[in-house]
């Protein structure tokens, strides 16, 4: 049978990896491999008995209700009134460069390229790696028509199992501004806490799930704002025997100069050691983007809850986490002690996570967008024009000291103010004002990076 991926995870143990559990016998194995969503189809009965209805869903929601602060981040908000003109004019100390017609018309792109739930379709993650052939490993639903980039990566040696096989999915729509991302499983001693020198898995600082979906906002989306945050009693069991927490941050963040909105949902369980200290084990994670005011929270937890591993990829998964959980008795029994101590600098958490970053190649599709836009807008002459490609296709992020947001503008200038009528002015002079030179007022930004 397939199992859903979130579905099994309530009823959970710790991970296979944790050899001072390991050397408990076969019982504490199955458990573990219930709590990665693996486990054989009398196991995954046993989860539904243990852990109470299975795949129920998180209420309606939409992004008034789930709690946002005032304003888009990133944003520079215009003066009540002010017109939409030419997203770039030419002047003779510099450039005008206006975001909001831009973003107008790729709000109109991405309302029509919005993913809808007759959209969605079975997608296959094939792992080409991990046992001699090519076999689906997982299956989740995905929009017709997106680019989707998906792989199983593997390290076979690794003893702290939920580090063997990870999963990664990159899906995109073809304009580029909605996402769907798949972040892999991870395990981790809480470092606070006593750690189990027998036990494989690397220390960490993450304690809650607020913390571990901190640290993959932190890691993967590097200058978002969390909006808000929610605990997902749906998805947790806290009074299992191995209590399960879930919960689901709002991001927002600016891609090539779109506000965007973000949700990510993860997991953990808890599973007490033998010192006293806590091994947790993440689930597999995914987000959904979109551009801010059309992000659709029904549809990411269709998504999310369509995952779901193949009986044929568990079997053989299962049979490589018995081999793993014989190494690391073993390795208990001998010269585990210095070996842990070698792999606790090898394994790094922010490192793996970081490849999660939004795909180049995607925020170089939107780029390619607001190119678009602005042709079809017909630039006042071929000369602004190319200002306007130079400044839109590669930009840096630059801070508005008065608002307190940030705005991508080109990096080809040295100097940015922000205008009153809502327009920012770039420029290479160090000495110009906006108020004396174009008879408008305004305040310099700061540049980023």
């Amino acid at each position: 049978m397939s199992q859903p991926i979130n579905a099994t995870v309530p009823a959970t143990a710790a991970s296979a990896s944790g050899l001072g559990i390991v050397r408990r016998g076969s019982r504490w194995l199955q458990a573990g491999l219930l709590a990665a969503g693996l486990a054989t189809a009398g196991g995954c009965q046993q989860a539904h008995d243990m852990s109470g209805p299975i795949g129920v869903s998180a209420p309606a929601l939409t992004e008034t209700a789930f709690p946002l602060d005032s304003g888009p981040a990133g944003t520079v908000t215009a003066p009540a009134g002010s017109g939409l003109g030419e997203a770039v004019q030419e002047h003779a100390r510099g450039v005008f460069f206006d975001w909001r017609p831009v973003r107008a018309q790729a709000q109109r792109l991405a309302q029509d390229s919005r993913p809808h739930a007759s959209q969605l379709q079975r997608f296959e993650i094939v792992d080409s790696a991990g046992f001699g052939q090519a076999m689906p490993a997982l299956h989740i639903n995905l929009p017709a028509g997106w680019r989707k980039q998906a792989k199983v990566e593997w390290d076979s040696s690794a003893l702290c199992f939920w580090y063997g096989p990870q999963v990664h999915l990159e899906a995109t729509s073809a304009d580029g501004l909605h996402g769907i991302t798949v972040l892999p499983t991870m395990a981790w001693q809480i470092a606070s806490m006593p750690v189990d020198q027998f036990d494989p898995c690397p220390t960490a600082p993450m304690a809650t799930v607020r913390d571990y979906l901190d640290y993959l906002v932190l890691h993967t989306r590097p200058g978002a704002q969390i909006l808000s945050y929610r605990d997902r009693p749906d998805l947790s069991r806290p009074n299992a025997q191995f209590p399960r927490h879930a919960g689901e941050v709002l991001l927002a963040y600016t891609l090539q100069g779109h506000p965007m909105r973000e949700s990510l949902v993860a997991a953990i369980t808890l599973t007490r050691l033998a010192p006293g200290g806590y091994l947790v084990n993440a689930d597999l994670a995914m987000a959904l983007r979109a551009p801010d005011g059309l992000l659709d929270f029904a549809i990411a937890e269709q998504v999310r809850s369509s995952m779901t591993y193949t009986e044929q990829w568990q079997q053989h998964y299962m049979q490589w986490v018995q081999r793993q959980s014989q190494e690391a008795q073993r390795l208990a029994q001998t010269a585990i002690q210095a070996w842990h101590e070698r792999r606790m600098n090898q394994i790094n958490l922010a490192g793996m996570t970081a490849r999660h970053n939004i795909r180049m190649d995607t925020i170089a599709e939107i780029g390619r967008i607001n190119t678009g836009i602005v042709n079809n807008r017909a630039a006042s002459n071929e000369r602004s024009h190319t200002a306007f490609i130079d400044a839109i296709q590669e930009v840096q992020p630059w801070h508005d000291p008065a608002s307190g947001q940030q705005v991508e503008l080109s990096m080809h200038y040295r100097h940015a103010w922000q205008l009153n009528d809502g327009r920012q002015f770039l420029t290479n002079d160090p000495d110009f004002e906006p108020g004396r030179d174009l008879g408008i007022a305004g305040h310099q930004l700061q540049p980023m990076r």
